[in-house]
């Protein structure tokens, strides 16, 4: 398979995209970014997915941008010979009836499947597609990548794991002299990570009391990921290389959380009804909320939102 085949994007449903973007707003304010499970994803993420890939020659693993595709994945998982048979119709096959079930065009959630070898990307950012990749060069540069990937069972492995994913992602952003993206993904990579760290937390202390660090952790993590970003930007800047600034790319993705929702868009407009919808739907009955939702849409596409 060439690289350039390795992406499969998921046909446009834009009410279920629209609704997931808005779903995700607590996901968005947890990492202070507009672009989580967005639904809506750049081709320019396309083309660092495949840029990597060409760099790692990784022409076995397949990218699945925004796509719900049971039957494919499937194919992917009996076909991907580099885990044993047995460990594909076991766990295998436990994580693809998990995928069938949770649907991740309606649920999102970014994650790479060791024993398919696939790759499932719902947010509009390059360094978490990269990060996904790194987690498929991890696998890659494992004998036995199957046992590999049952080692995430015992606690404190994910955290290696999602660290060397995240070391390979900005590792590839120095050496192809992406600065502005390095510096994002800093911003981005360390709060993410910090969500494992609360869950090895968990595993170690699962008390009342561990639970309700979530918010201190992921802070210390945006805290750690500022830091560095800066310290990065210092020494870039160092080297004369001039163009963006921390600010200007806070800036950046200020103006994205703003467009998400404005009524001068057609996009907007759509998404802010879904919003007044699933607004006034859960506060009157829960379960029509998603039927309130749609009329929102379908009143923000109409041009409503913006009388």
């Amino acid at each position: 398979m060439s690289t350039r085949e390795i992406v499969s994007r998921g046909r446009p449903l834009p009410f279920i995209d629209a609704l997931k973007n808005v779903m995700s707003i607590p996901d968005k304010l947890l990492f202070w970014n507009p672009h989580i499970d967005s639904h809506r994803i750049d081709p320019a993420v396309d083309e660092a997915i495949i840029a990597f890939a060409e760099r790692h020659e990784l022409d076995r693993v397949h990218v699945r941008v925004n796509q719900y595709a049971p039957l494919a994945e499937l194919g992917c998982l009996l076909t991907n010979w580099r885990v044993s048979i047995f460990l594909r119709l076991s766990f295998g096959l436990m994580t693809w009836l998990a995928y069938c079930i949770n649907i991740g065009r309606l649920l999102g959630g970014d994650h790479y499947n060791p024993f398919s070898n696939t790759v499932n990307l719902y947010s509009n950012h390059r360094s978490i597609a990269l990060h996904e990749m790194g987690h498929a060069l991890d696998f890659k540069r494992r004998r036995l990548p199957g046992l590999y990937a049952l080692t995430r069972l015992i606690p404190g492995v994910a955290l290696y794991q999602e660290y060397l994913a995240s070391l390979y992602a900005v590792e590839y952003l120095r050496e192809i002299g992406d600065h502005a993206e390095e510096i994002r993904a800093y911003r981005i990579l360390f709060p993410a990570y910090s969500t494992y760290v609360f869950g090895a937390l968990i595993e170690l202390l699962p008390t009342s009391v561990t639970r309700t660090m979530l918010f201190p952790v992921v802070l210390l993590g945006h805290a750690l990921g500022d830091h560095y970003a800066k310290q990065r930007f210092q020494a870039i800047e160092a080297e004369k290389f001039t163009g963006f600034s921390p600010a200007s790319l806070a800036a950046e993705d200020r103006d994205a959380a703003s467009a998400m929702f404005s009524t001068r868009t057609a996009e907007g407009r759509q998404q802010s009804g879904t919003l007044l919808g699933l607004v006034v739907g859960t506060s009157i009955c829960g379960p029509f909320a998603p039927l309130l939702a749609w009329f929102g849409f379908q009143w923000g596409k109409s041009g409503g939102a913006a009388s």
